[in-house]
């Protein structure tokens, strides 16, 4: 069996990368309209997993086949997104001008102080117990995202990017293609840790919080999403959480990340070859790794790349099914150091943004490349702002998901505090 390593299904063979061409599953044109992302609501019926049913939980394998990426090159030229001509609001990026995470000699990095912040009094996670680390911020934003496929239990991973909103793969919402046909009982538990023990219980030490409303992107519903097998243009969507019994929002338990546009994270130097290149930490549960029940993190160069007509970001890897739509993280901090001597954290804006998700990985070894879409304009998402929340596909998903009234209410899920982005 091919672990991952795609972690989603086209029903296409790539015999090799020279038939890229003629296997291109691209719609014959791109027109300036832009999407119409619907936001799906939970109709309450849908609970979630019991303890027993989330311990027995499968790593969700994204169905699509593999491309062949014996042949795929990280990018080092000038690299503006080809925007459908008169789109309104479209502003074409300029060679990634807008370089927010490296230091004085053009290199990406990551460097953090490793420590314990102590827990909240109500967080039933002991210094000493294994779980601690997982359950202290930034870590706890990211957690496991089960979900009904059919019969089985299955997860996938997803983070905390506003108060009350995560974000995940497409391909953990539905198939590609498979319109209105989705699998269902998405819940999100951070810092989820049940150990390696078979007979352990699943720790949740800030609970399990059931979906409210999702989008995800129109294209990939309908199929139509740029793509080239297991590769789109946009595998990414957002779920926006019901509050506890006690009517609080799951991010002032937890904390949230920040998320932005993936080309403000690349730098491109002689010191990394002329390579657009970034230093992320990726995050989420994979399969393969303590079967699942330990948050695992990834740490390492990425890549700015194409394959086919789809935009991508690649890293080294040893992920697997399970960890789709796990974060990819620009500036990682657990605790800022005290710095002296001119010491500082690099040419940074901010710190933990999420710039991409799991998407799929390639086939074997075990150790291998994973990919990400891109988050930020593409032929889908041409354009530059999408009300408040930036440009791009992420900022377009979420202002579909925030601006919406939920049922008896004058007020939009922004209005009613559900998506804030300041901590």
């Amino acid at each position: 069996m091919k672990k991952l390593r795609v972690f989603f299904s086209l029903n296409v063979a790539v015999a090799g990368f020279g038939l890229l061409s003629s296997l291109l599953l691209l719609p014959p044109s791109v027109s300036a309209k832009p999407n119409v992302d619907k936001v799906v609501t939970n109709d309450s019926s849908q609970r979630g997993p019991t303890k027993e049913e989330m311990k027995n939980s499968k790593p969700f394998v994204n169905p699509l086949p593999t491309p062949d990426t014996s042949s795929v090159q990280p990018l080092g030229e000038d690299f503006p997104v080809v925007l459908p001509e008169a789109a309104p609001g479209a502003v074409e990026p300029q060679g990634f001008a807008n370089v927010q995470a490296y230091g004085e000699f053009g290199v990406p990095f990551t460097s953090k102080r490793v420590t314990h912040d102590p827990l909240p009094k109500n967080v039933k996670v002991s210094e000493n117990a294994l779980a601690y680390l997982s359950a202290t911020y930034p870590y706890r934003t990211v957690g496991r995202l089960d979900f009904r496929n059919k019969d089985d239990w299955m997860w996938c991973s997803a983070s905390l990017i506003l108060r009350s909103v995560i974000v995940t793969a497409a391909h953990c919402i539905q198939d590609f293609g498979n319109g209105t046909d989705t699998f269902s009982n998405w819940t999100f538990v951070p810092a989820y840790f049940k150990g390696n023990s078979s007979t352990s219980e699943p720790r949740t030490p800030y609970g399990s919080w059931v979906w409210k409303e999702y989008v995800r992107p129109a294209s990939w519903a309908d199929g139509t999403d740029t793509n080239l097998n297991g590769a789109t243009n946009n595998d990414l969507a957002v779920i926006l959480l019901e509050k506890d019994a006690e009517g609080r929002f799951i991010g002032d338990k937890t904390g949230w990340l920040g998320y932005g546009q993936t080309d403000n994270f690349f730098v491109k130097s002689q010191r990394t070859g002329n390579l657009w290149t970034a230093a992320l930490t990726t995050l989420g549960y994979p399969g393969d790794s303590d079967n699942g029940t330990i948050q695992q993190r990834c740490d390492g160069p990425s890549y700015m790349t194409k394959i086919g007509d789809v935009l991508q970001i690649y890293q080294g890897s040893d992920f697997t099914g399970g960890s789709s739509g796990g974060p990819w993280i620009a500036n990682f901090g657990y605790q800022e150091p005290v710095f002296s001597e001119g010491a500082s954290p690099g040419k940074k804006a901010r710190s933990n943004v999420v710039v991409g998700v799991t998407s799929w990985g390639a086939d074997d070894p075990p150790e291998h490349d994973n990919y990400s879409s891109r988050f930020g304009q593409n032929k889908e998402y041409p354009l530059d702002r999408y009300g408040t929340f930036g440009a791009g596909n992420i900022a377009a998903l979420l202002n579909a998901l925030c601006s919406k009234k939920p049922a008896g209410n004058a007020q939009t899920y922004q209005e009613l505090g559900y998506c804030d982005k300041k901590k």
